[in-house]
Parts: C-alpha cells; structure tokens; sequence
C-alpha cells in the first residue's frame, strides 16, 4: 500500500534527480562557453612567429576570423608570412 511516507520519497528523489542533471548541465555548458571564448592575444601570436622564425622582425599582425597573419622580416630581407590559428596557436602550414 502506498503511502505519504512512499510519495513524499518518490517526489524529494525526483527533485534532487533533477537538480542534479540540471547542475551538471550547466557545469558542461559553461565549459564549452569558456573552450569557444579561448583565443591567442596578438602579443602572443607575435612570440609564437619570432620563434618560428629566428632572429626576424615582426612588422605587421592582422587577424581575419581565426587565423593570424604575422608578417615577418628574416635577416636576410626575405618577406615571411607565419599563419597561426588563433584559438590554438599553432602555426598552419
């Protein structure tokens, strides 16, 4: 026989189920929220470029969409574009 004792554990059950998941939702949301915001600084594609290339300057950065250009001037005047992904920070090839 059921009783209030029996419904009123079925209903805290349900409630604390509920509130779980819903906390968990949130949680795994708001960590792709933060994974999508995530991006390199300009300042910092333009360290990874002087390591790419050694010893050059660095004359230019533009960003367009998600990717960096940092335009590069090698010792021996050669022009040298470096690509880098700006959510990651590696160089594309």
């Amino acid at each position: 026989m059921i009783t209030k004792r029996h419904i009123i554990t079925a209903l805290l059950a349900a409630t604390l189920s509920l509130s779980a998941a819903s906390a968990h939702a949130n949680v795994w949301t708001g960590a792709v929220v933060l994974e999508a915001q995530r991006s390199i600084s300009p300042a910092e594609a333009k360290s990874i470029a002087r390591k790419k290339v050694p010893g050059g300057e660095v004359v230019d950065i533009k960003r367009r969409g998600d990717t960096y250009s940092v335009r590069v001037i090698k010792k021996s005047g050669k022009v040298v574009d470096v690509l880098i992904d700006a959510n990651t920070g590696r160089v594309k090839k």
